[in-house]
């Protein structure tokens, strides 16, 4: 902190670096409103532009065998490759049974998944548990997606094997140490977590109707997909410059949402895959996933030698378009730096990593070098060099050399030597079928932990001491997935099987198939009365129990003790039980004595403090001085006073109160309530407004001197102000300097929609912006001070349909010119009562019966519409119906005759560019008695004699103005009142 004998200079520069900015968003809540697809999805799936039929080159049909390494290093990955079927790939999966309850199952309940909104594109997090109540609910809210889960280190993936080319391919496998692999515990993709990059193995669990925009998939890797139920369609662009340099663009222009990128490329075909197809996609190509039907999809992502120019092109167009870290492939940069150093040691026999002494023993890490010169393939070459490049390119903080490369300068001389030999390599000399970098060979249960590196110690919780029945070993289920499959005949347990010849060693169960769900023994019994499971006394030949009735008995899965819960005087429902296994639990007694992790007591309610509205509003601060003066808040009461030894408070009545018609007004509803993650507050009422003494403020915090001098600064200064301080942020968006909001032509967004619902403004004009239904639905609720509107050339379809709703603010001015898509009936709907409703609504009349000024001009409406304006209208002053082609005399008429109260009240009428009207329009007019204005300009049946009459019979002596006059008098003066343009 500075003080006054510090230079002026010095001090300024000290308080801008700890000046505190004060915006909207530091003093209210946010919340995320993001625009819906503008573009109809069904006509990119039935549009035949994109049929492969049109395109040659975008994809290629192939069968297991004929995809093996030979092919290549011939070709490369550069084209998709479709599969009818999976055999010959070496891919294993589940059967066509596996279901979600499965993947919950071999996952964990309480896995964290991130769910992406397909609206908005957006990530949210949900359980496993969650999830699967999601998926399985017929009556879906919104759409959600599933599509990186990760569950290599789970039981999952002892049922999937990607195919054999992946294994012999991937960085993963070839390149990333071996004893950082082994030591991958953790089963999440926490970044902080990760020995390797875990993207080997993914569960795509999707709905129907899901659709994943167009995209590259992270850090340029290769992925394949295999559809075990469910459908999906692709749409596929290749990684051309020029379409890379347009997705590019299309991505930091931030109009996903309105334009669909396949419409901007030259080339973009559509393949559609069912349950059982596998589809690979090459580095850098572009691709959209639509899902007509719900899906069940196993993948995996994977870096190769084979397209690492592409990769490289892909990291540096993340970088371009600034995709988070979280997003992008781990650890891509050292990925790098261990193919250089695996390249080196296998070719030239020289190794750069710093591994322990006992490790560097392992067959993994002695290479010697080859026999015979081994030729690259043009791939590899070009690839190795554009990595030395692309390393040399980054600055000295993201090189990110990984601490197991001694000497990085080192590698890099001899990878400049390794090309300096190779770079006359035969490219047809190079197709051997065998790989340069070899895959690991299986390896033991005695290898695998020769590998590991040791884990961190965690301090052991001691046990009890308890006196419990021997612990029963479970049984197999004989139901699920893993007990109905045969043995793989290629996992460690196997093969010691047939090493041993089913005997000594070999007591393990092939590891797909361990039971999903194991059962506790029929012979199991309670450790307090001997019982088992149905109250009997368990028998050793006891047969199976009676169908459809569940053990009674509860297996603690920290101590393995078994019990009925009744025996411990416990109640099931208050306990934590497993979700994933039948019959397990977490005892009391472990709960107690905090053997229990992830155990958390829950934290008792404070009480409810009975606050009235006067108090309220005069004990919040206002200004940053009467904050300093302001009483700290009441204590807590003492632990003794507990809400049966008080009588209820008058507040704790009315809560009470609440709380019953809440649940009376949800008790007919199946849908379940969802709180806000954060409010958006409108600002705060006037000082005159509340109930608050008078206070002595110094000027620079007084409102009425503050408001009187921000009413003369634009939007920008008012932003300048609002960093001042919490009190000047909450004075610059004051209702009262907000009266009228002009966003035209603006791209509105999630700031833009909370900074407009702060501001309370009384007329918003939104013309030709992109306002979607959901948007102006949540702003109609939250913006009960709007009387002017306004929304020209808006789409209705999209966007002004939500006028509909029941929490439409009693509009006064209203502006539809020039709508695309409104008619008869979209002015039907909007001018009828709303079809919906809400607690408290007890007027179930039309929202917009209080309109006095409409605008429908240049909107393809007919005389029908004219009715329903006349039927729900009464109180309508200004009637704008201009460009209004399809308009006749008899569409005017339902204007000017009883019943219609515009007969009374009509003062403005535009019907200028309404060429089907004719003479017998103003003689229907002439039972408008208040008319005082009517543009008939370019309504070429309509003769100037008859309008002078009609104007001469006016009782407001209108005055008959031609077109060349009212140009005249827009430039000059103000128009006159009482005229009538022709």
């Amino acid at each position: 902190m500075a003080d006054n004998t510090t230079p002026l200079p010095r001090r300024r520069q000290l308080r801008e670096r700890t000046r505190k900015l004060y915006t909207d968003d530091f003093t209210y809540g946010d919340e995320e409103i993001e625009g819906k697809r503008t573009f109809q999805l069904d006509e990119k799936i039935e549009c035949e532009r994109y049929d492969l039929k049109n395109f040659s080159g975008l994809f290629r049909e192939m069968t297991g065998p004929e995809l093996n390494l030979a092919y290549v290093q011939k070709h490369g990955l550069n084209i998709p490759l479709l599969f009818r079927d999976s055999s010959g790939l070496g891919l294993r999966v589940p059967s066509s049974n596996f279901s979600i309850n499965d993947v919950r199952t071999c996952v964990g309940s309480k896995r964290i998944l991130e769910v992406m909104d397909v609206d908005t594109q957006k990530n949210e997090e949900m359980s496993m548990k969650d999830w699967q109540k999601y998926y399985e609910d017929p009556e879906k809210e919104r759409l959600l997606n599933v599509i990186s889960l990760e569950f290599s280190h789970t039981k999952l993936e002892n049922y999937v094997q990607s195919p054999t080319i992946v294994r012999r391919l991937d960085w993963v496998d070839t390149v990333w140490p071996q004893h950082l692999i082994e030591a991958q515990t953790e089963s999440t993709n926490v970044l902080g977590d990760m020995m390797y990059p875990k993207v080997k193995l993914y569960c795509l669990m999707s709905v129907k109707g899901c659709y994943t925009d167009f995209h590259v998939d992270f850090g340029g890797t290769s992925v394949w997909y295999h559809i075990l139920r469910g459908k999906k369609v692709f749409w596929l662009i290749p990684p051309t410059e020029k379409n890379l340099d347009l997705y590019q663009e299309w991505v930091l222009s931030g109009k996903q949402s309105d334009v669909f990128f396949g419409d901007m490329v030259d080339r973009c075909g559509r393949v559609s895959l069912e349950a059982g197809m596998t589809l690979f996609i090459p580095t850098g190509w572009i691709h959209a996933v639509y899902t007509p039907a719900d899906s069940l999809v196993f993948g995996g992502n994977f870096l190769h030698s084979f397209g690492i120019e592409k990769q490289l092109k892909v990291a540096q167009v993340e970088e371009h378009t600034k995709v988070p870290q979280k997003y992008r492939y781990p650890f891509f940069t050292e990925m790098l730096w261990y193919v250089l150093e695996r390249y080196v040691h296998v070719l030239l026999g020289r190794s750069h990593l710093d591994v322990p002494e006992a490790h560097r023993q392992h067959s993994w890490y002695r290479l010697s070098p080859p026999q015979y010169h081994q030729h690259l393939t043009p791939f590899e070459l070009h690839g190795l060099k554009s990595i030395v490049m692309y390393l040399h390119s980054l600055p000295s903080t993201k090189k990110n050399v990984p601490e197991l490369i001694r000497d990085p300068v080192a590698l890099i001389h001899d990878v400049r030597g390794l090309v300096e030999q190779h770079r006359h390599d035969n490219p047809d000399a190079a197709i051997t079928g065998h790989p340069i970098l070899p895959a690991p060979p299986p390896m033991s249960i005695a290898e695998r932990e020769f590998l590991k590196v040791p884990k961190k110690q965690y301090p052991k919780i001691p046990k009890l001491e308890t006196k419990s029945m021997p612990r029963r070993r479970r049984t197999r289920c004989k139901k699920c997935e893993a007990c109905t499959r045969q043995d793989c005949g290629e996992c460690v347990y196997c093969q010691d099987m047939v090493k041993f010849g089913g005997s000594g060693r070999a007591k393990q169960t092939c590891i797909t198939r361990q039971c999903l769900r194991p059962m506790l023994p029929v012979t199991a019994a309670c450790k307090l009365c001997k019982l088992d499971g149905w109250g009997q006394q368990p028998a050793p030949l006891m047969g199976k129990p009676i169908s459809g009735v569940p053990s009674s008995l509860m297996e603690c899965s920290i101590c393995f003790d078994i019990a009925h819960p009744e025996c411990l005087g416990v109640e099931l429902q208050k306990v934590v039980v497993s979700d994933d296994v039948p019959n397990s639990w977490e005892c009391p007694s472990c709960l107690q004595s905090g053997r229990n992790l992830d155990h958390r007591p829950r934290q008792v309610k404070a009480r409810i403090r009975k606050v009235s509205v006067s108090s309220a509003a005069s004990s919040a601060p206002t200004t940053d001085s009467e904050r300093a003066t302001t009483p700290s808040k009441r204590a807590r009461p003492e632990p003794t006073e507990t809400w049966n030894d008080r009588e209820p408070a008058e507040g704790d009545q009315r809560t009470a109160l609440r709380t019953q018609l809440a649940a009376q007004l949800v008790g007919s509803s199946n849908k379940s309530l969802k709180k806000p993650h954060v409010v958006v507050r409108p600002v705060q009422l006037p000082l005159a407004q509340r109930s608050e003494p008078n206070s002595q403020l110094p000027p620079i915090y007084d409102r009425t001197v503050l408001l009187a001098i921000f009413k003369f600064l634009n939007p920008k200064d008012l932003a300048t102000c609002a960093l001042v301080c919490r009190t000047w942020a909450r004075y610059s968006i004051d209702p009262i300097l907000w009266q009228h909001m002009n966003l035209t032509r603006t791209h509105l967004t999630a700031a833009h929609l909370t900074g407009i619902v702060r501001r309370q403004p009384a007329s918003l004009c939104l013309d030709w912006t992109n306002i979607a239904k959901r948007q102006l639905a949540w702003l109609l609720g939250r913006l009960s001070q709007l009387r002017h509107l306004s929304l020209q050339g808006c789409n209705w379809a999209t966007g002004v349909c939500a006028l509909k709703t029941c929490t439409c603010p009693p509009l006064t001015s209203l502006d539809l010119g020039f709508v695309s898509g409104l008619n008869d009936s979209s002015v039907r709907e909007v001018l009828s009562p709303p079809p919906d409703s809400r607690p408290g609504l007890i007027d179930k009349t039309s929202r917009l019966k209080h309109l006095k000024i409409l605008s429908l001009a240049g909107c393809n409406i007919t005389d029908v519409a004219l009715r329903y304006i006349a039927q729900h209208l009464p109180h309508l002053e200004n009637l704008d119906l201009s460009s209004c082609g399809r308009v006749t005399d008899a569409g005017v008429a339902q204007i000017a005759t009883p019943p219609a109260q515009a007969i009374n009240n009509l003062v403005s009428l535009n019907l200028s560019d309404c060429r089907l009207l004719t003479e017998t329009t103003l003689e229907h007019l002439t039972r408008c008695k208040a008319i005082k204005r009517l543009d008939l300009r370019h309504t070429t049946q309509v003769s100037t004699q008859s309008v002078i009459k009609f104007a001469a019979r006016s009782i407001h002596s209108l005055h008959v103005t031609d077109v060349k006059l009212v140009e005249e008098k827009k430039i000059k003066e103000k128009p006159r009142e009482r005229e009538v343009y022709k």
